[in-house]
Formats: C-alpha cells, structure tokens, sequence
C-alpha cells in the first residue's frame, strides 16, 4: 500500500486555508435557464427605452427627433415573427432536433437564433410560422399573409428575414421606433433600397426592402396586406401578376403598387437605407451600412459571424466585469516578494524602496 503525506509549509506564499469544493452542480432542466442567462447578460447593458440618444460603435450619435412616444416597454404586443414554408431540419438548421454543433450551424439558422434571442432579452413575444405555399407564386410571397395574420394579435409585428438581424440587441424595439418617429398613423415601416438599377419601380421610384418590416396593427393595415397578398390575382391592379414569379416579387408588387394605393403621408414610414438595410461590407453601395438593422443580401453567410459578435460582444465585457469583481480571490500580488534560486522571499522594507520595474519585459499583444 502507498501513503501519501501532505506537507504544509510555515512559509508557503499561497495560503493553504482552502474551503472545501463545492457539490457536483445537478442538471439543470429548467426551461427558464436561458432566459435567466439573457437577462444576466443583456440586462445590464440595456438602452432605456426613452435615452435621448445612442452612440453607436464607431462613435455616432443618433438623437430623438422629439419626445418619446413610447415610454413604457411593450412586451407581449410585440411579435418578433420569423417565416418559412420549408422543413428546415436538414443538418446545421433550426428544426433539426439534434444537437446543434456551432462550426455546422447555417447561416439561416444564425438569424432565426438571433430573433428569437432579441425577443427573449426584451419580453416580446416570438413565433415561427411554418406556412403553408402558394400554389401559384413565389416562395417568399407567403410572408404577407402571414403577416397579416399576427396583426390581428399583436399591436406591432417586427418580420425579418433570415438573413437580417438587429446589430444591437440591447436596444429595444420601442426605443428604435421612437428614434424614426413611428406615429399612431403609419401602417408599415420598411428601408428605402440601395440606389441601384434593379431597385427602381416603373414609375421611376426606389424599392423599400419587405426583408426588415415593422407592422402596426389597424383596420387600415389589415386592409393593405388584403390587398398585397392579393395583387398577382390582377383583379386590383393591373400586371400584377408578374410579379407572382418575377423578381422581385412581392417586394416589386408592393413597390409598383400597393404603395401607390396607401398613399396618405403617414402610411409607409420609409426608414434610412443606411441605418435600416444593407451591412458595413455593402456601404460602397449607396451607404447601406446598416447602423441599427443589417440585411446581409451582400454575403448570405454573414448571420453567422454577426451572431457570434452579437454573443461575445455583451459576453466578454460581463466576463470581464466579473472577473474584475472576483479579482480579490484570484489575484496574487507577488511584487512584494523576490525570487532566490527557487523560493520567494519576502522583500525588506528597504529593498521595496529600490525596486524599480525590471527592463527586460515586452508589451504584451
């Protein structure tokens, strides 16, 4: 048989009074974890909802153009609405019930996650609709009846594509629709498109985006996404209906004739291509740098790098502010000591006096 002996030295430097381990942690199951972890995360660094301006990361400031209409969060008549007609559950995507493995994940999958993660650290309400598909149109018309339908439970309806993601999640819906001035009066506000050939209707007029669309709920609302979702029937308005196949679909049925239709000043809030549409990697192309929303038509595998970045850009401060907090525990302050051969002695009051910093240290990188 082998003993073995512990030695506990009069002059160790590290202190050889250790509390004793704590218990193995036990499972957690609870299915309010993550939104505890969000809330741990995101809460502290959260925009008020009426801050009378926002510094972005490159040093901008952006004030509200007047006072706030919205001064009280919103919750649940929030909808963060995600849409889709596919499965979705090959390998990497959101339905896929495995184990999902973040060097696999798709890039769709990152955008969805970073909605439904937008939801959960604000308390708005999040679903996805798997929706049935239009037999004689377009894929990505199913959006608008979709949309028409969560307005008629929830007062505002914030739709995205996969492929759009709010840069700062901790900034709330209400404080973004105070910032471009959403009235009681506007139906929808969607981003103006770049200023490109392909973006023009026929009369000359530059597309909004439907990819990022914040919905307010109204009988005047409901009516105009009655007659979007039915404008490819050519009963309303005249060749629509090449539009059910056409790019740019829907997005070209409503820029070549809905918003000609719903035409009375509040209406459709046009919001900036540049803080509503496109990515720092597209502002060659008009601007669209998409300050407060990005929408990644320019690299479609972006969501995924912006999800990360979305993560460890409010994980790492708070790891670091905590490991700032808990430095007293895990810092050793051996400056007051020197090193003999292979042991540290502790320096004498006059020798503390002349010690000046040693000239042989790099800057570390």
């Amino acid at each position: 048989m082998f003993a073995f002996t512990y030695f506990a030295w009069n002059n160790a430097f590290f202190s050889a009074n250790y509390e004793p381990l704590p218990p193995p942690p036990v499972p957690v199951n609870d299915t309010n974890a993550m939104d505890e972890v969000l809330r741990l995360i995101y809460g502290p660094m959260l925009q008020p909802i009426t801050a009378a301006n926002f510094t972005d990361e490159d040093g901008d400031v952006y004030q509200l153009p007047g006072p706030p209409r919205f001064t009280k969060p919103l919750g649940k008549r929030v909808l963060i609405l995600d849409i889709d007609s596919r499965p979705l559950d090959g390998p990497g995507q959101i339905m896929n019930k495995d184990k999902m493995e973040w060097h696999d994940a798709r890039s769709l999958t990152a955008g969805m996650l970073s909605h439904y993660m937008f939801a959960k650290i604000h308390g708005y309400d999040y679903k996805f609709i798997r929706a049935p598909d239009y037999p004689d149109r377009w894929g990505t018309w199913v959006k608008v009846p979709m949309m028409k339908e969560a307005l008629k439970t929830h007062d505002f309806v914030a739709f995205m594509d996969s492929d759009v993601m709010f840069h700062y999640p901790h900034i709330p819906l209400e404080w973004l629709m105070n910032y471009w001035n959403i009235t009681a009066e506007n139906l929808v506000a969607m981003s103006i498109d770049p200023d490109e050939a392909q973006n023009y209707d026929g009369r000359g007029n530059r597309y909004v985006n439907t990819g990022f669309v914040i919905a307010q709920q109204s009988k005047r609302t409901q009516e105009m996404y009655k007659a979007w979702a039915e404008c490819p029937s050519d009963t309303r308005y005249k060749d629509c209906a090449r539009w059910g196949f056409e790019w740019a679909h829907e997005q070209a049925a409503f820029g070549n004739h809905i918003r000609y239709d719903f035409d009375r000043p509040e209406d459709i809030k046009v919001l900036p291509c540049v803080e509503a549409n496109g990515a720092p990697e597209a502002a060659g192309r008009g601007g669209c740098k998409g300050v407060f929303v990005r929408h990644f038509w320019v690299d479609k595998q972006l969501p995924l790098k912006a999800l990360s970045d979305q993560v460890m850009q409010y994980f790492v401060p708070r790891m670091h502010e905590h490991y700032i907090e808990q430095s007293p525990k895990h810092i050793v302050d051996a400056k007051g000591f020197k090193i003999v051969g292979a042991d540290l002695v502790a320096l004498t009051e006059e020798e503390k006096a002349e010690v000046k910093e040693p000239q042989n240290q790099k800057e570390v990188p």
